[in-house]
């Protein structure tokens, strides 16, 4: 009966450490943070969430995300790059006012960014720097998807004149 019960713990004891339930808090598991496909920065006090790129039919890349600014003291978004490649603003910069965000595509968007040939394939990540007039840039490591689901119907922001920037 003592070597059942000493067979049971230690039977115990090592699925316990094989199953990862050992590592306690700061299992690999535990601290992924990411929950859309989207990706997600900051510089300062400007959020940056959501943030990816969807790849159309003419592989044309549509900048998905949202900057969000929580400081008192506004900033400016003064330009964005793709793959360090020249992309197609709805501005030359987009202000950054404390809780007024700028939404790059969808229902609420009120700023538009692409690329107008993107050569990297859906699934693959891009690098995508965002300037600021105050704040320091930020490189995200974004993924790029193909424009199906909920990304079919795509909502993008109009305007009649556009810039291109680098």
């Amino acid at each position: 009966m003592a070597i059942s019960i000493k067979k049971l713990l230690v039977l115990a004891l090592i699925t316990t450490s094989l199953t990862g339930c050992g590592s306690g808090r700061s299992a690999e598991t535990r601290l992924i943070k990411q929950v859309t496909d989207g990706v997600e920065g900051q510089s300062n006090e400007v959020r940056l969430r959501n943030v990816l790129i969807v790849k159309d039919q003419l592989a044309q890349g549509v900048l998905i995300g949202t900057l969000v600014n929580w400081s008192d003291e506004a900033d400016v978004l003064t330009g964005i790059t793709i793959n360090d490649q020249e992309i197609t603003l709805s501005s030359e910069s987009f202000d950054l006012v404390k809780n007024k965000p700028v939404i790059f595509a969808g229902p609420s968007a009120n700023a538009d960014a692409f690329i107008s040939q993107i050569t990297n394939a859906i699934g693959e990540r891009v690098d995508i720097t965002f300037n600021f007039a105050k704040a320091s840039p930020v490189k995200l490591n974004a993924l790029i998807l193909q424009n199906d689901g909920i990304y079919t119907d795509l909502l993008r922001y109009k305007t009649d004149t556009a810039t291109v920037t680098s």
